[in-house]
This record gives structure tokens, C-alpha cells and sequence, in this order.
């Protein structure tokens, strides 16, 4: 279910790691990773890079065009392009890119959900170190399948999946760049 990813780790990642890693790089706190609950969930900072692509049609989601929302997209999606092809996997259109850090919390995991209600997959790229902050992506059978994060580290997932992220140790962030593609 969750498939490992070679990261090439090329001068391009490695600039856009130090611009997202300094203390110059704008942060924006949501307190839920799912905005529509009353459930308990696990708040984080984020930097869209490409906004969801949705509207409401007939009371379903339905794809529309993904709008660039930082100057960081073009390095951001460079990056990605370069992992995907690194491991022969085709891109035809991006949906969503986000950079994310969860930082420690009382709450120990973000609530199961699915990013977009149509098909896609979803890459994640570990940014940072942490001992603590794995992805779960619930097969079909609830059957759990855990991410071993570590720094540098991609995984890839079918987006129709259900997934959700633990939170990391005290004292550590989990940065990542998630994006959803098809």
C-alpha cells in the first residue's frame, strides 16, 4: 500500500530544504487537519504551494483548476518532478502541494482522510529527522500500513486511501512536502 520512493537528493532539493528549513520561510497554523469536524484533531503549520482543486458541484467535490498560491511552487514542484522521474513514475497534472510542519501536541494523531474526493496518489517527502510522526494509510480492509520516516525519505500512496499522521516527539518537528497528482 505504501510504496517507497528513491530520493535523488539533487542541489535543487537540497536549496529548497535549506529555504523551507530557515527562519525565514512564512508559516500559516491551522488548527485541524480536517476543517470540517468537531472531532479532536491535531493542529499544524502550513505553506500551500498549489490550492486545492475543488468546487462544489451538485453537492459533490468535483476537480477544478489548482491555483499557484506561493512564489515557492515553481522550485517546490521542480523538486518533485525530479524525485517522480528519479523512479520512472509519470506526472500528468498536479492537484495540491502543500510543505506542512506538526509540531509536538497533546493530540496523537490527526484524524483518518482522504485529501481529495476524486483519483490521485499521494507523495510525501520527509524533510526532517524525527523518531516520532509516521504516516498510516488504512488499506481497504482498515488493514493499517505505516510509513518509516526518515530524513529525505518519500513514500507514495493511492489517494482513494484513507491516511493520517502521527505526532512527533516532543522536542521535534515533522516538516514534509505533500502533494497529490494523478
Amino acid at each position: 500500500m505504501i510504496k517507497n520512493l528513491k530520493n535523488p537528493v539533487t542541489e535543487s532539493y537540497k536549496n529548497l530544504k535549506n529555504v523551507v528549513l530557515s527562519n525565514n520561510f512564512p508559516w500559516y497554523y491551522l488548527d485541524k487537519t480536517v476543517s470540517d469536524t468537531d472531532e479532536e484533531d491535531m493542529g499544524f503549520f502550513a505553506h500551500c504551494l498549489l490550492g486545492r482543486p475543488t468546487h462544489q458541484s451538485y453537492g459533490k467535490q468535483v476537480p477544478a483548476i489548482p491555483e499557484r498560491v506561493s512564489t515557492y511552487f515553481d522550485e517546490c514542484y521542480s523538486v518533485l518532478k525530479e524525485i517522480l522521474d528519479f523512479n520512472n513514475i509519470d506526472l500528468e497534472v498536479m492537484y495540491r502541494m502543500n510543505i506542512n510542519m506538526t509540531p509536538h501536541s497533546s493530540v496523537k494523531s490527526s484524524i483518518p482522510h482522504i485529501d481529495l474526493n476524486f483519483p490521485h496518489k499521494v507523495v510525501i517527502v520527509y524533510l526532517t529527522k524525527f523518531s516520532q510522526g509516521r504516516t498510516i494509510v488504512l488499506g481497504e480492509d482498515n488493514q493499517k500500513f505505516y510509513s518509516n520516516p526518515k530524513e529525505n525519505s518519500v513514500i507514495m500512496f493511492d489517494g482513494k486511501l484513507e491516511h493520517y499522521q502521527e505526532c512527533p516527539d516532543i522536542d521535534e518537528k515533522r516538516i514534509v512536502i505533500v502533494a497529490n497528482f494523478l
